[in-house]
């Protein structure tokens, strides 16, 4: 009896995981990381290293936030921001492998 109750409860929008407004917010950063990635790449272009340390924080609140959705665990419904996370994925660790990579050889 318990048993079927628990596995009902399971089954059911009890323990879900994630809310809808969740979603909604996981998709507004993901879309928010493009315009901050080009704003990284302007100000690296422009040589302006304070704006370079905001972007970079930034990006790891950011990508910190969508980490499942960017390194491909999970799968998004919607085909566009699917996308989306894996681009900012690959930014993200390119990102990470370049600035490793210039703090090893200062």
């Amino acid at each position: 009896m318990a048993d079927k109750h628990l596995t009902e409860n399971l089954k059911g929008n009890c323990f879900s995981s994630e809310r809808k407004d969740m979603t909604f917010l996981k998709g507004i950063t993901l879309v928010a990381l493009l315009p901050i990635w080009a704003g990284y790449a302007f100000a690296l272009y422009n040589g302006d290293s304070n704006n370079l340390s905001n972007y970079s924080l930034l990006i790891l609140a950011f990508s910190a936030m969508n980490f499942n959705a960017i390194c491909g665990v999970e799968k998004i419904e919607n085909k566009v921001l699917n996308l989306v996370a894996k681009l900012d994925g690959v930014l993200f660790f390119v990102w990470v492998f370049v600035t490793i990579i210039q703090l090893l050889l200062k």
